[in-house]
Formats: structure tokens, C-alpha cells, sequence
């Protein structure tokens, strides 16, 4: 095999390369002393390339999460199905913070041989969760590659140049370690350059202050007004809701409270703020459209409810999602609703186990009466995906079809500004058949008359019995948000156009 690949590199930038190098690492990792398998190889997405290059020894990777397995699985499916059910004796009746972290704590032996075997390679833990189901920890890339049995390969983003290290033909563990987790993430899957729910710039270059000479339909009175979302209406209590960030995408405090200060917002800039950020630092210099999007609608839209930000800038967007799911459920205090504006259509963007894992996250979520809203992708039926190409097959975009999550689709007016709704044409807003989840049962009915009653089934393949996507659609086209402050003038904005916006 070493034979073959050394041929291989005197065909430099072949696929024989290529596949001479993967089958030595798959080698390589199968050689791991006493190891089984426990994530199989990542799918690279298009426009990454190979350098050739490799992690320095003692380069840091700082948010390695590990995901333990969690106990009482099949209790835990039981009890989210009664507390879910409107038509069941205990609907709404969650556990106690106390009572999720004895349902779900993993064995002790499982905890005692990942701690073993973390400290076998000088690796400390740096957190755990309260409730013992996911750890933390900080390790070079020489200890990361002696636990895992295989190389940190250096790639490079043709478009942009970013260069990232990851491990992406496959994890290997011992044995006694893979029977106690779930997932190794952090250092395992790419960054999502092109956001499948990202916002979508329709129209700049208006006059700025007071945001009136945009060409935009939506602002937050106008969703308050065509949704009946009411000062009476909002409910009373201590309710947090919150939005997640990822990929270089950052909240600028000051150009909330300045949107949020203008007339068209019609509401005062002092109430327009983040409570909390939660995660990564949060980086204002570095505001992104689709953080000032999440932003500047949640606050007006709802009222006067507390409001944080989980932020995750490790451009590992699979493993941070992983780290957002142990977030969220790491404080007693959390959010009761939290919007995701991220995802891909594109089919092994994350590994199944990591898609396994987050989904019961969100299982876990759900049980302690967290509602996670998620944006069900710009990519259409996902043939064609932002991050690749699925030959032969449909797919929707994960994780909106992670079935205890709440997938919302665009729409926009089918005439003037108000009135009946359609899905929207601008751009592709995501749907279809999951191939990583089984339909669940309240959707059969359903989804069953669908397919019998739609005149044109389309011929590429598409997961007939998965979980179908969107949930629920709202609009998505021509939002006004604010983008920077330009003094003395005021704000200057621009119209988007997204799921996201959903």
C-alpha cells in the first residue's frame, strides 16, 4: 500500500493521489493499537482541496467535545413523547433540571474509561456538564492524533483561502472508550462557507438615518401586524429566548440599539439589546447580515423578553453544533425558544454520528420544554447543495430535519404587501424527505395523502419514508435590517432576502 501511494504522488494532483493517500490513512487508522471504529471517514465538501500540509505537533485545538452516551435513552424518547403530546395527561409537564440529569447521566464506568483514557495521553478535561453527558477538553494535535490514530491533513478553501486541519478518514478509539461515547468532534468537519439559511443581499445603496427610503416590504411592526403578534398577546414570566451564531457571524450591539432607535422599528433603542452571549467572545468590529437579521426582528418582534446569543467561531460547524446542544442545556436557567439560522443540504456535510448525536441533543431539548426553530435551507429540493453536489438523490438540509426540532420554510405575498401567502420563488427555500430520520407518526397521514395526490413526483430519488421538511413557513423576502451606523447620518441598511428571515 505504501508502494502504491508513493506512485501515486508521481501523479501529483490525480485521483489516484488522492485515493492512494485515503487508503493509507484508512491503514493507518485499522493499525491503531486495540481500537475500533467510532466515526467513519468525513466527506470533504466541494471547493476544499488537500495541501499536502499536516498540523504542527503543537498546535492547539481548543473545543474537542465528547459526547458520552447518555442513559436511559428509550425512557427518555417515552418521556418526550408525553410531554410533547397536546392530546396526552402529562403535556407540558417537564422535569425538573435535576431530574433531566439523573435520567440522562451517563454509567460510571463509561465516565471513569474516557477520564482513563484522556489522562493516558496527558489531556485534561477542561469542563463537563452538569449533568455528565458531554466533556471538554483542549489538546495538541500530536495528542489528538496518538488518541484517534490519524493525521490533522491541512485544507484549503479554493474561494476563499482558508486553510482548516481536520481528521477526516475516520476515528478509532479503544474499545472500552467506543462503547462509552457517541462522538469526538472538533476537529472533524468543515465550515459552512456557503450558509445554506443565510440571508440573501436583494437591494442596497438607500439613504441612510432614519432607514424610510428603503425599498423594503418587511420590518418587525409589519411581522407584529401580519402575524397578530400583540403588546397582550405576549406572554408574561420569566421567557428567554435566544439565537445561535456560527461561522464568523457576530451580533454589533451598537447597530442594534441604533436600528431599533429608528422610527420604522417603532420601538426604543434602549430596549433592543443582548442579554447574554453565551459560547465564543462575540466580536462586534465583525457584525455579519444574518446575526444583525436574527437580531434585529427577534428583539421588536416579541417584546420585551430577555434575549441571548450562543456564538461559535471554530469553523467546525458539525462539531460546533455539538457544543451549542451541551450549551444550552448546561445552565438550570436556559432559553425556552432558540432560532438557528445554519444548516446544508448537502448529504455527509456531517458525520452520521454527529448528525445522531445533535439530534438527540435536541431530543434532550425538547424534553426540558426548549423550542428550537430552524431554518429549512436556500437550496430548493437539494439536489444541487451550497457546500456540494447529491448525485442521483433530493435531500433537505440538516439539522432542520432533526425530527424535535421546528423547521420553518419562506413564503411572500402573492399580491401587494399583506394577505394570502405562497412558498416563495426569489430563491430556493429548502424542503423534502429526510434520509437521516424516519418520518414520525404525526406526519404519515399526511405526508402519505401528499405523495399520493402531487401530479409530478420528481425522478431523482428522495426518502419517501423520512421526516418531511418544512413544518411550518413564514415570510422570507425583502426584510429590511440595519448593517452600520455612519455618523453623522445615522444607520445604513440594506434589504435580504432568506429562509433565514422565516
Amino acid at each position: 500500500l505504501q508502494f502504491l501511494y508513493l506512485i501515486g504522488l508521481r501523479r501529483k494532483g490525480t485521483a489516484l493521489a488522492t485515493m492512494m493517500r485515503s487508503l493509507l490513512m484508512l491503514a493507518l487508522c485499522a493499525a491503531a493499537h486495540g481500537a475500533v471504529g467510532l466515526h467513519g471517514p468525513t466527506a470533504v465538501p466541494a471547493g476544499w482541496r488537500a495541501t499536502g500540509g499536516r498540523a504542527a505537533p503543537d498546535a492547539v485545538f481548543h473545543n474537542v467535545m465528547l459526547g458520552l452516551k447518555r442513559g436511559n435513552g428509550a425512557a427518555l424518547k417515552e418521556l418526550v413523547a408525553e410531554v410533547s403530546n397536546p392530546r396526552g395527561a402529562k403535556y407540558l409537564q417537564y422535569p425538573s433540571y435535576e431530574e433531566m440529569g439523573a435520567l440522562v447521566r451517563p454509567a460510571a464506568h463509561h465516565t471513569a474509561a474516557v477520564k482513563g483514557w484522556l489522562a493516558a495521553h496527558g489531556v485534561a478535561v477542561v469542563s463537563e456538564h452538569p449533568h455528565g453527558d458531554y466533556m471538554k477538553v483542549s489538546a495538541t494535535a500530536a495528542q489528538l492524533e496518538a488518541m484517534v490514530g490519524c493525521e490533522l491533513v491541512e485544507f484549503e478553501h479554493t474561494e476563499s483561502g482558508k486553510r482548516v486541519h481536520r481528521a477526516v478518514d475516520g476515528i478509532r478509539v479503544p474499545d472500552d472508550v467506543a462503547a462509552a461515547l457517541d462522538t469526538v468532534t472538533g476537529f472533524t468537519s468543515f465550515p459552512l462557507m456557503s450558509m445554506s439559511g443565510g440571508a440573501v443581499a436583494a437591494e442596497a445603496g438607500a439613504p441612510p438615518g432614519e432607514l424610510g427610503g428603503y425599498n423594503c416590504r418587511v420590518t418587525p411592526p409589519v411581522v407584529r401586524s401580519t402575524y397578530n403578534v400583540t403588546a397582550s398577546a405576549a406572554p408574561s414570566g420569566k421567557n428567554i429566548q435566544a439565537i445561535a451564531q456560527f461561522s464568523g457571524q457576530y451580533v454589533n450591539d451598537g447597530v442594534l440599539a441604533a436600528t431599533c432607535a429608528t422610527s420604522v422599528w417603532e420601538m426604543g433603542g434602549e430596549k433592543c439589546a443582548v442579554s447574554k452571549y453565551v459560547g465564543d467572545k462575540n466580536v462586534p468590529t465583525e457584525e455579519g447580515a444574518e446575526s444583525m437579521l436574527d437580531t434585529e426582528y427577534i428583539v421588536p418582534v416579541s417584546g420585551d423578553h430577555e434575549t441571548w446569543v450562543y456564538t461559535y467561531a471554530s469553523f467546525d460547524f458539525c462539531g460546533d453544533l455539538q457544543t451549542f446542544g451541551s450549551d444550552v442545556t448546561g445552565e438550570s436557567t436556559h432559553p425556552t425558544v432558540i432560532s438557528i439560522s445554519y444548516g446544508s443540504q448537502y448529504i455527509g456535510m456531517c458525520p452520521s454520528e454527529s448528525v445522531t448525536r445533535f439530534a438527540a441533543d435536541i431530543e434532550k431539548m425538547a424534553g426540558l420544554g426548549i423550542t428550537v426553530m430552524i431554518s429549512s435551507g436556500d437550496d430548493g429540493s437539494g439536489h444541487v447543495s451550497r457546500q456540494g453536489v447529491n448525485p442521483g438523490k433530493l435531500s433537505p438540509s440538516y439539522p432542520a430535519s432533526i425530527p424535535h426540532a421546528i423547521a420553518v420554510g419562506s413564503t411572500y405575498w402573492a399580491e401587494g404587501t399583506s394577505g394570502a401567502e405562497e412558498a416563495t420563488t426569489s430563491f430556493g427555500s429548502g424542503g423534502g424527505f429526510s434520509w437521516d430520520f424516519d418520518m414520525p407518526s404525526y406526519q404519515t397521514d399526511a405526508a402519505q395523502q401528499y405523495l399520493r395526490t402531487v401530479p409530478d413526483q420528481p425522478t431523482l430519488a428522495f426518502a419517501k419514508t423520512g421526516r418531511g421538511t418544512p413544518d411550518v413557513s413564514a415570510l422570507g423576502e425583502s426584510f429590511l435590517i440595519g448593517t452600520a451606523v455612519l455618523p453623522p447620518f445615522g444607520v445604513i441598511g440594506r434589504c435580504v432576502s432568506g429562509t433565514s428571515a422565516s
